[in-house]
Formats: structure tokens, sequence, C-alpha cells
């Protein structure tokens, strides 16, 4: 990998990222040549070493695009980008008005940095790490689980990044330590498209598809020192203030900065490698000065993360999602995917993920399946359990169907969510693991939603009376995938071949969980909320008391 050389000071615009190209071999690669050689050998993800950083590396990218090249991101423009890519001369001419405000050392402004000097209070600088113990918990030496001394020597490469991913991602860290803008630990969502036949997969076009223009602010003009808050005075929150969108440009989205740190740059002559990267740079960070009361960030709604209402009908109490144990799915499509109520949402998809299916409408061409990804921390209060990253299938018809097919995709998802509550009842009247069986019944029902997602998006295309029959039909073959689904994830959790070693009284309760099951997932009963989410018209007779030996005949066979 080529060395960066700059001795005296870093620019951001500059090789000092560390890429992964198509045919496997790494280099460093400034900003502009993410979207070079897109045919032949461009670069497909970062090599950081560190999943975390390589997620920060493309919202940094993507909001670099955002940021310097909004007059191309409306129809033809952008879709002109997307076929047929920028050379990185054009991308470094975008960016060039930019580069003040990513110099990383030196004298002025320096990026991601507080503009004063902080008191001498120097910290070891593995504490920009998300995960690094706190300054007190080393103090105390409570350190027993993730342990000091691992990151010692950072290049300014790296110190650049883990810099920009704490301010990214930052968690809450005590008394006046700021979260991030969208608080600790956001949910970032990106849609991933699918390689075009004959090319590699290049990460330029998901940045591209990806990277939004947030409006300016009304009757003011955009201004560097709006955007990157290290251009201007820290606006410090020691008395409780809060800064909005309001207050500075809606773009400082990407680039905020909620905690008041400086690196301490020193010379390296014995040629210590970077802790991280291993790059020998004639420049390192060994700590860091930090000073509490940050940025106070409130009422941002960031591009690239989904957000919840948390008081209905309240406009200002949307809030950002945050990363949960575990992979995300398609219980999670509501909200991640498309809104959970077109007319009255309150859950939205990140813009990122609303605004890609209109500017694949602008390409001459499909381009196949597409994916949605997801990655954030997880955190238990203030300590990071997990980084955690995941991805499922997104599935676009054509434009004139697509409001058709969200609608049924929707109510495919809330049968299913009813349908797990059931369940999980049923099973836990059994004596059986509740949440397992929650867990089982996402698990077993995931390929078939897909598979029925998909088939309706190819049905839909090809409807000749608009759709409703293929709507229809879709949502009655999922009714069944769901009760077949339900019934085997109980009958392995709490199978009745069990009935002659239980008490009598729990066996009874077994037969009778099985029962209620059974005649749930037809549309009685508790059932009854599952038809009405998928848009089914329940069974008649769906209120009446089914007869008891009939219903012990058919719990049993």
């Amino acid at each position: 990998m080529t060395v960066p050389t700059d001795r005296v000071s870093l620019t951001l615009l500059g090789p000092w990222l560390p890429a992964i190209l198509a045919d496997g071999s790494r280099r460093w690669v400034r900003p502009a040549e993410v979207a070079a050689e897109v045919d032949r050998n461009p670069v497909v993800d970062f090599a950081w070493g560190r999943a975390d950083f390589d997620a920060a590396t493309r919202e940094f990218l993507i909001g670099l695009l955002a940021t310097a090249c909004g007059e191309r991101m409306q129809d033809d423009a952008w879709a002109e980008w997307y076929e047929r890519p920028p050379a990185p001369d054009v991308l470094d001419a975008a960016f060039a008005p930019l580069a003040e405000a990513f110099r990383l050392d030196g004298d002025g402004p320096r990026f991601g940095q507080d503009r004063e000097e902080l008191p001498d209070n120097a910290v070891p600088v593995g504490q920009l790490l998300i995960e690094a113990p706190g300054g007190n918990t080393v103090k105390k030496n409570l350190d027993h689980f993730v342990h000091r001394g691992g990151i010692e020597c950072l290049s300014r490469p790296a110190a650049a990044m883990a810099l920009f991913t704490l301010q990214t991602y930052a968690p809450a860290g005590g008394a006046g330590v700021r979260t991030s803008l969208r608080g600790g630990g956001p949910l970032t969502t990106l849609v991933r498209p699918a390689r075009r036949p004959g090319r590699p997969e290049a990460l330029w076009h998901t940045l591209w598809l990806n990277a939004v223009r947030p409006a300016a602010p009304t009757g003011r003009e955009r201004s560097a020192a709006w955007i990157f808050p290290w251009l201007a005075a820290t606006r410090v929150s020691d008395k409780g203030q809060t800064t909005t969108p309001e207050d500075v440009d809606p773009l400082q989205a990407y680039w905020g900065m909620p905690r008041r740190i400086r690196l301490d740059f020193v010379a390296n002559p014995e040629g210590r490698p970077c802790d991280l990267t291993g790059l020998v740079d004639p420049i390192i960070v060994r700590t860091c000065r930090t000073r509490p009361h940050g940025t106070s960030y409130a009422a941002f709604r960031h591009p690239l993360t989904p957000h919840y209402q948390a008081k209905p009908g309240d406009p200002s109490s949307w809030l950002p999602v945050h990363g949960q144990p575990g992979r995300i799915a398609y219980r999670d499509w509501l909200g991640l995917a498309i809104s959970d109520d077109p007319g009255n949402a309150r859950r939205e998809p990140a813009a990122s993920v609303a605004q890609a299916p209109r500017r694949l409408d602008w390409l001459p061409d499909p381009i196949g399946p597409l994916r949605l990804t997801a990655a954030g921390y997880d955190f238990d209060n203030m300590k990071a359990r997990d980084f955690t990253e995941g991805e499922m299938p997104l599935h676009l018809p054509p434009a004139p169907v697509r409001e058709l097919h969200e609608a049924a995709v929707r109510q495919m998802v809330l049968g299913a969510r009813d349908a797990a509550a059931v369940l999980a009842s049923c099973v836990r009247e059994a004596d059986g693991p509740a949440e397992a069986a929650r867990t089982e019944f996402w698990e077993t029902t995931t390929a078939g939603f897909h598979d029925e997602a998909r088939r309706l998006a190819h049905d839909l295309a090809e409807a000749a009376d608009g759709g409703a029959t293929a709507s229809l039909d879709a949502r009655l073959r999922w009714a069944d995938a769901l009760r077949a689904a339900a019934i085997a994830v109980f009958d392995r959790l709490a199978p009745l071949e069990e009935l002659e070693t239980l008490r009598p009284a729990l066996a009874r309760r077994r037969v009778g969980a099985r029962r209620s099951l059974l005649f749930a997932m037809r549309g009685y009963g508790l059932g009854r909320s599952m038809f009405a989410s998928l848009g089914l018209t329940p069974p008649d007779g769906a209120k009446k008391k089914v007869g008891r030996g009939k219903a012990k005949a058919e719990a049993t066979s």
C-alpha cells in the first residue's frame, strides 16, 4: 500500500483511505478515487480492520458528495453520474472548494476538532475508540473486559477516522459529555444496488445512490462555517443550550461535532507503525485533549437514519432509530424499508432509502435486485456491546404498481407480527419457551416472505386488472404460510407426544393451547386481528364458539 508522504499537514482530500479493490488488492486512495475504474477495478470497500470505521467511512463519503455535489442530484444529472461515474479529477475539482475544512493538523481550523487549544488534560488516543473503557474505569482499575493499552499509537489517517467515528456514533459519556447528533449508536441504513452484468460491484453506486442533500435554510446563503462546526466557535451546551437545523445548515447532519476534542500530533522519528493499520506515518497521535459541554444537537432528521415518532401527532418528537442486538430481518420492514402507515406514519425509513426508488426510475434500464443494509452500535447504557451489520433483500416493482406492492407487503408484515404474538401466547400457555417460539417463527418465515414479495412484484407488473387480484392472492398464500409455520414451531417446542409424561393439568393446557392456535390461524378468536392486518375477511362464524368435540379432534390431528 502506498504511504502518504505529507509531513506537514494532512488534508483528508488526499490519499488517506485504505481501500479494497475489486481484484482483491489494497491501497490508500483519496476520496475522489472512489469513482475510479468502475468498469474494471473499482473500490469495493474499505480496510480499516474495524467494521465501525468502514461504515463511518461510507458515511463520510456520502456526506462529502452531498455537500460538494448537490447540483448533480436531480434527474438526468444524477443518472448521468450513476451510469458514467465522474473521473477522479472531476471529483477533485468539486471537492477543492472545501479543502480547508478537511485539514486534520497544522495551524488554523482542524477537521472534527475544537477551535480552542483545550486544557492540558491529555488522555491516551485509544480513548477515541467507542468500545474503550472510560477514564474513570481505567483510573479505578475496573477495565476487566475491554482492556487499556491496545491502541497507543495512531497514524494520522487512523486518528482522523477514529475521531470521525466517535463524533458520528458517540454514546453518552457522563456529565457534559454529549452524544452524537443522532444520539448514541444510531442505525444507518443504505440501499445497495446489484452488480451490473459484466461489471464488478463498485462502491461508488451505493454511495451515489444514497447521497441526500438536505434543503438549504430558507433565506440563508450556504456557507462552510454553518456546515462544518469546527470552522466556527463551538456551540457549547454548558447551560443546556441545544443546536437545531434552524441554528446551522441542515447539512451539518453529516458533520456533527458533539465532543470537544483536540488531537496531539508528534513526530515519529523511531518509525513506530500505527497500532491499527500498520502504517508508518512521520506524524503520529498518541494522546488527545477533551473538554465537556460540546454541542448538544436536537431535532435533526439525519438522511441516513430511520426515525420514529415518540408522541403521536407531535412533529417535534421524531427520534432516530438506534442499533439493536441481532441482525435486521423482514420483521423490521416497516420503518426501515417503507413507512408503517402511508397516511399517518409513526415510523419512517431514512431519506436515503425513501428516495432510492425514485432515483432508480431515472435510469434508462432496470438495475436488478436491491438490498437494504443496516449498521450501528448496540449499546447497553453507555457500554458498547457490539457493532452490528446486516442486510436483507428489497423488492422494487415498476413505479405504476409500487404503491400497491407496498400496501400488500405492509399487510403481510403486520399479519406476521400478529401471528408471532399469537404463537408466543399459545406456547407460553403450553409451558413452552415463548420468546424462542417468536424467534424461530420469524426465522422460519423469512425465506417465504421474500419469495412472496418478489413474486408479488412480478405479478403486479404483469397484471391486467390493476393488480388487485395479484395482491389478494399473495396475502392468501401468505396466510397459509403463516399458519403452517406457527403450527410447526408450536409442535416442535410444545409437542403433544409428551402428554403422557405431563401433569394432567398441564397436558390439558397444552392441548387447549394448540387448539387455540389452530383456530386463531384460521381467523377465529385471537386470529381475527391477524386477518384484519392481512386485509382478509375472517371466516363466517369466527366469533362463535367451536364445539368441544370438534375442537379436541382438530387439536390432536
